[in-house]
């Protein structure tokens, strides 16, 4: 598990782009859109909660894309189209700290998926996991989802050195990192 911490001119980034994605996402918070946010259903959040946890996902990304060296658009809109980072790489994220890594049908079989754990301004890489093989039955829910336990992804610091390297886009790298697990990227 690794720490990224983001500074003060990032959170207000992510905190702007994060309000943006609310508005956007009216509809999915009202429960009249096909793609529904169980985590706002379940806590029935009200629109400055909402607007928070789509801030603190787009702080998970940009977690990932500052440890990786890569740029990020968090103005994007990929619906599952394109990778939330890089080339190939779906981010998933929980505020609980001991959280699973959840996929649906939805999430592209070709992408690595990274679970980070946190909110602004602190995020935990937890691991990675290839989405093709982390949806297996034994993982599958009532609800069709997958649950992937921490303890069964890949430490962050292998993906780099992993053959799924590829998955990661180079083309956009801006700097290095050490890829010690027990770093904190700041």
């Amino acid at each position: 598990m690794i720490l990224v911490q983001l500074d003060d001119e990032r959170q207000i980034e992510i905190t702007i782009f994060g309000l943006i994605r609310a508005i956007k996402y009216i509809d999915q918070w009202q429960g009249k859109w096909h793609k529904r946010n169980y985590v706002s259903d379940q806590k029935q959040m009200n629109f400055a909660q909402f607007v928070d946890l789509q801030a603190n996902s787009l702080g998970a990304e940009m977690a990932v894309a500052k440890y990786f060296g890569l740029s990020i658009d968090l103005g994007n809109e990929n619906f599952k189209d394109r990778a939330d980072v890089g080339d190939k790489i779906e981010v998933k994220h929980t505020v609980w700290r001991d959280g699973h890594l959840i996929l649906t049908d939805d999430d592209r079989k070709t992408d690595i998926a990274i679970l980070v754990t946190g909110k602004l301004p602190n995020y935990y890489l937890c691991g990675w996991i290839p989405i093709n093989i982390a949806r297996r039955p034994q993982q599958r829910r009532s609800d069709g989802s997958y649950w992937i336990n921490q303890s069964d992804l890949h430490p962050i610091g292998d993906l780099v050195r992993s053959s799924h390297a590829n998955k990661i886009s180079m083309s956009d790298r801006k700097e290095t990192h050490n890829t010690d697990d027990t770093d904190s990227h700041r």
